[in-house]
C-alpha cells in the first residue's frame, strides 16, 4: 500500500496497543471485544482443529489477530497443518477436473501468505500460476466476471496486469447498490496502487475511496454487519482518519460472535484496524515463531498406502501415494486416501491411545470368522502384493502416527494367527 496508507494503519493500530491515556478506555473497550471475537471464533473449531470448509478464512483472521490477541504457537500450528491438509484434499479431488472454485483457490493462497508458507510451492504446485492461469481463462470467457476476491491474492504475488486493474475499475463502477463488491473492489485497488505506482491507478483510487466514504457516512449504521465491516476495513485503509469502530461493536452478541463466522472474520480485522488481504504484510522472517512449516520445500514428499484383503488365490489389494504436507498423521492421509476412491473408505472410533480402525471398503472387522484390519509398515514404493521389505506391525492409534517420505502403511485385513 502507499505510503500515506501505512500511515493510517500504523496510527489505528497504535490506537489499539499504545495504552496510551488518551483514550485508553476506548481502547480497552475495542481490545475486549477483539480477544471476546476471537474467543468466540476459536471455539468454533471442530475435533481436527478445523472450521471445515471455512479453515481458510478462520485461520487469515486470527493470523491478524496475533498481534493483539495471543494466541499460543501449538494452536496456530495444529490449525495450520489442518489447513494445510484440507488444500490438499481438495487439490486432490479438484484441481484435475478445475471444480475448485476461483474464490476458493484465492482465499487459500490467501491464508497461505498469512501463514508464512509459499503459494508458488505448495508441494510442488504453484498455486499463483493456477490462479493467475484460471483468472486469464475467466476474463476471456466471462464479459461481466465479477469476483475482485482474485485479484488481491494476485496482487501480493506480484502478477497483477493492466488490464486487471481495468476490469477492478469496472467492477467498482458497475456494482453501486452493492457495498460488499464495491469494498472489495477498492481493497483490491489499494493494492495494486502501491504495486505499479501508477498515477492514474492512484487517482482512480482516491475519487473511487472519496465517493465510497460520502455514500458510507450517509447511511453506514443501518448497514448489516457484512456491509458495515467490509466498509470500514476499506474506510480503515484508505480514509486519511481511522474510523469509529463503535457502530459495529454494537452488532456483536455477549458471547463475542457478529452473528455468523462470515460476518466475525469480516468484524474482526476492523477491530485490529486491519482488512482481511493485511497478511502480505506480516514479518516472516527468520525469527517469525508463529508457524512450524517452511516457507518453500524443496521437495513434495510422497507417502505409499495400500489396503490388503485375505490371503492366497484370494486377496485383492488397492495402492495409492499421496503428495502429503509435513507433519501430518497417517489419519490425515487416510482421509485423503478416502476422499479419492471409495475402497479406502474406514470407519473408526475413538480408544484409549487414539483413533482405531474398524472397518475399511465396506468389510468391518468380523469377529466369528477371525478376521480384522491390522496396520503394518514397510518402506519403499509398492511393489504389487508383496512388499520389498520386512513388515513392522503397527499398534499406535491412526492419529498418533507421524510417516516420513517413503514410508509405505499397509492395512491388511487377515487372520492374526495361522489357526
Amino acid at each position: 500500500m502507499a505510503p500515506f496508507v501505512y500511515g493510517i494503519m500504523f496510527f489505528v493500530f497504535g490506537v489499539l496497543v499504545s495504552g496510551r491515556q488518551e483514550g485508553a478506555g476506548s481502547d480497552a473497550i475495542v481490545r475486549r471485544s477483539a480477544t471476546q471475537a476471537v474467543h468466540w471464533l476459536k471455539a468454533q473449531r471442530r475435533e481436527d482443529y478445523s472450521w471445515g470448509p471455512f479453515t481458510p478464512r478462520a485461520v487469515v483472521a486470527l493470523t491478524l489477530a496475533r498481534d493483539v490477541v495471543p494466541i499460543p504457537k501449538d494452536e496456530m500450528t495444529i490449525m495450520t497443518k489442518q489447513l494445510n491438509v484440507l488444500l490438499s484434499l481438495e487439490l486432490g479431488r479438484n484441481l484435475s477436473s478445475k471444480s475448485l472454485s476461483l474464490s476458493r483457490l484465492a482465499l487459500y493462497v490467501n491464508a497461505l501468505y498469512a501463514t508464512c508458507q509459499d503459494p508458488r510451492n505448495f508441494h510442488g504446485l504453484d498455486l499463483v500460476r493456477i490462479l493467475r492461469s484460471r483468472t486469464d481463462a475467466a476474463l476471456a470467457t466471462t464479459p461481466d466476471f465479477s469476483l475482485p476476491v482474485v485479484f488481491t491474492p494476485l496482487c501480493m504475488a506480484q502478477e497483477i496486469r493492466y488490464s486487471d486493474v481495468q476490469k477492478i475499475i469496472e467492477m467498482y463502477q458497475n456494482h453501486r447498490n452493492k457495498t460488499d463488491m464495491q469494498a472489495l473492489s477498492l481493497l483490491a485497488m489499494s493494492c495494486t496502487a502501491e504495486q505499479n505506482r501508477s498515477a492514474t491507478t492512484r487517482q482512480y483510487l482516491d475519487s473511487f475511496a472519496a465517493d465510497f466514504i460520502r455514500r458510507f457516512r450517509s447511511v453506514a449504521p443501518s448497514r448489516d454487519v457484512y456491509s458495515l465491516a467490509l466498509s470500514l476495513q476499506v474506510l480503515r485503509a484508505v480514509s486519511g482518519s481511522p474510523e469509529d469502530a463503535s457502530s459495529l461493536m454494537a452488532k456483536q452478541s455477549p458471547d463475542g460472535s457478529f452473528g455468523s463466522l462470515l460476518a466475525t472474520y469480516y468484524a474482526l480485522p476492523v477491530l485490529l484496524g486491519r482488512n482481511v488481504f493485511s497478511v502480505k504484510d506480516r514479518n516472516c522472517g527468520p525469527l517469525d515463531d508463529s508457524m512450524s512449516y517452511p516457507l518453500s520445500e524443496p521437495s513434495s514428499p510422497k507417502v505409499h498406502y495400500s489396503v490388503w484383503i485375505g490371503e492366497g488365490d484370494a486377496r485383492d489389494s488397492h495402492t495409492m501415494t499421496l503428495n502429503v504436507p509435513s507433519n501430518v498423521t497417517f489419519f490425515d492421509i487416510m482421509q485423503m486416501a478416502q476422499s479419492r476412491n471409495p475402497n479406502f473408505r474406514f470407519n473408526y472410533e475413538e480408544k484409549k491411545g487414539g483413533k482405531r480402525v474398524y472397518s475399511i471398503g465396506g468389510s468391518p472387522n468380523d469377529v466369528q470368522r477371525e478376521l480384522y484390519w491390522t496396520l503394518y509398515k514397510t518402506k519403499g514404493a509398492p511393489s504389487g502384493f508383496q512388499p520389498q521389505r520386512a513388515l513392522q506391525k503397527i499398534t499406535k492409534g491412526v492419529d498418533q502416527i507421524y510417516p516420513v517420505p517413503e514410508d509405505h502403511y499397509i492395512f491388511w485385513f487377515r487372520r492374526p494367527s495361522p489357526y
